[in-house]
Formats: C-alpha cells, sequence, structure tokens
C-alpha cells in the first residue's frame, strides 16, 4: 500500500464513490484493476472473465493467477461496483480484494486426485438441486437426472484450512473414474443426508413473522416450514431426502405443498391451510422476480407432496 502521504495527494489512490469522480462500470473496473495491479505487484497477474453461473446468468470475475499457485481466485467486479456506488472509497475496495487474494490463494487448492481417483474423493461428493430448462446448455455438460422441471446434478466439495469450495462434476470426470451417473447418483444420495442433515423450522423462526395473520372473524393460523441442509447452502435438495417428507406428514399433512423458494431452500405449506396451488405459484412467481438473484432462482412452480404415493408431483 503507498505511503499516506503519497495517498493524500494522489487522485486516483483515493477515489471516492458518488461523491466524487464519476466513473461508469467500465472505467471503474479498468481503475479498480490498475490499482490492484500496483498493490500486489507484477508477479500476480489480472485479467477479467465473463462467468457462466446458475440459471445462464454470466457475471464479470476478476480472475487472479500467479506463477507456482495451483488456485485462480475470482471475485466479482459488480459487487465492487455496488460498493463505490455507495461511496466506499477506491483505496478501501483495493485493500480489501487485496486482503481476499491473501486470504484465499493458498486455502483453496484443488486436489489433483479428483481428476483420476474415485475412491479418494467419492466421500465429498453432493447433490443439489437446479432448473432444467434454463440450465439446458450446461447439461449437456454434466451427469445429471431430470425430476419435474429440475435437474439432480451433483458437485464435489473441497474443505481445506476450515474454507470450502464446490465443483461441479462434469461427464470427462466420470470417464475418468469409470463409474456411471447411476453409481454417482447412488453415491450422491447416500452422501448428502449424512454429511448435510436436513433442518426443518417455521418460518417464523427463520425471519420473525407472525404466525397468525389478520383474517375474516379474527386470527388465522397460516403455519409455513422451511426445509434446507444444516449449512443452510444449496439445500433446496433436502425435498428429495429418502423419508423425510414422509416423516413429517402428521405435522404437515398427509398433502402438502412445496414452494421453491430458491437453491438453497423451499417452504412447505400444508395442504389444509385453504391455499390454491395456482394461488401460490403466482407468488412464487412474483417473488422470484422481485427478490430473489437471478443466479439462485430454482423454479416458479410449486410442487405437490402425496403421502399416498411418497412422491412430488406438479
Amino acid at each position: 500500500m503507498c505511503p499516506a502521504a503519497d495517498c493524500s495527494a494522489r487522485k486516483d489512490c483515493m477515489l471516492p464513490g458518488r461523491g466524487g469522480m464519476r466513473l461508469d462500470y467500465r472505467e471503474f473496473k479498468e481503475e479498480l484493476a490498475r490499482l490492484v495491479r500496483e498493490e500486489l505487484g507484477e508477479n500476480v497477474r489480472v485479467h477479467f472473465e465473463m462467468l457462466p453461473k446458475n440459471n445462464g446468468v454470466k457475471v464479470e470475475g476478476m480472475v487472479f493467477s500467479q506463477a507456482g499457485s495451483p488456485a485462480s481466485p475470482v471475485m466479482y467486479v459488480e459487487e465492487y461496483y455496488h460498493l463505490w456506488e455507495k461511496g466506499v472509497p477506491m483505496e478501501q475496495l483495493v485493500e480489501k480484494m487485496a486482503w481476499n487474494y491473501e486470504r484465499y490463494r493458498d486455502r483453496i487448492q484443488l486436489d489433483p486426485r479428483i481428476l483420476d481417483d474415485y475412491e479418494a474423493v467419492k466421500d465429498q461428493i453432493f447433490f443439489k438441486l437446479i432448473h432444467y430448462e434454463k440450465n439446458r446448455k450446461l447439461l449437456e455438460e454434466v451427469p445429471h437426472r431430470r425430476i419435474l422441471d429440475l435437474a439432480l446434478v451433483f458437485y464435489y466439495r473441497l474443505e481445506y484450512r476450515g474454507e470450502r469450495a464446490t465443483l461441479l462434476i462434469r461427464r470427462q470426470n466420470l470417464s475418468r473414474w469409470g463409474i456411471t451417473t447411476g453409481r454417482l447418483e447412488e453415491q450422491a444420495m447416500e452422501i448428502t443426508p449424512q454429511k448435510l442433515p436436513p433442518r426443518l423450522m417455521t418460518m417464523a423462526d427463520l425471519l420473525g413473522m407472525p404466525q397468525e395473520m389478520p383474517g375474516e372473524g379474527g386470527l388465522i393460523r397460516l403455519p409455513m416450514y422451511v426445509i434446507t441442509n444444516s449449512d443452510r447452502n444449496l439445500g433446496a435438495g433436502t425435498i428429495l431426502y429418502p423419508k423425510f417428507l414422509k416423516k413429517n406428514t402428521e405435522m404437515l399433512g398427509e398433502e402438502f405443498f412445496i414452494l421453491p423458494s430458491s437453491i438453497h431452500e423451499c417452504i412447505l405449506v400444508p395442504g389444509w391451510t385453504g391455499y390454491r396451488q395456482e394461488t401460490l405459484a403466482k407468488m412464487v412467481k412474483e417473488i422470484n422476480r422481485d427478490h430473489v438473484d437471478p443466479r439462485e432462482v430454482l423454479s416458479d412452480r410449486v410442487y405437490c407432496y402425496r403421502k399416498s404415493s411418497d412422491g412430488i408431483f406438479l
């Protein structure tokens, strides 16, 4: 970092947000990259890439690389631009990027055995749910199984020095491992509930929402429950945990609705509340449009669980 005496005299070092120099997004990212390069030195290369995310969304990342380092940390430029627009000085953003780079550079490293040895990595293979149509192009490259309007896909979770990262399993991984999609699914179905057990809570517990709402004739109770995993990350797939939904039918009823809140959780609504599936679907669509990050939308549809068949239906 440049000495404080120098910074006070340098316009490009202390760029403020909206209160000072005005930069558009392109100018901002170029200035940020220039200052980050100065901060980290010539041994660290910095470049921009458009990175595909869930649901076909692409985000621009600043990619860091250094000779001899197996990791290439990525930081999303738009997030930093929003901070700058809110008034965070450019110098602080540079410091934040440099700190994050130093923190993650050596803490997240890809185990090279994942490319060759299935037995070495199989206990860290999990499953998650994503939307089928919105990820059709991606699904051409990854093993999956379609479930209603969703796709069951698989990822490897790396844990290193207290940090976690995920890597989507692709078809070439299966070729190297010499296994089928069926075997991969069997393994993930065993490991995921075991290492990421389900977590069921009321909406009131989660968000502090009232469990009783005003209605005709007084207060009416509208119980809603949130289901996710113990990490509360990529937890919508908990609705597929064997027998888990069936175990909760005493509380939820023999038929209930499943609202895909995001890729991280689902909301369960007992059928006896009187809600219609079409009404709930409209609500989910509006919430997805106005309140959910497009990268985290799971579906606009609402599903119905029936105990008689222990199955989920549209």
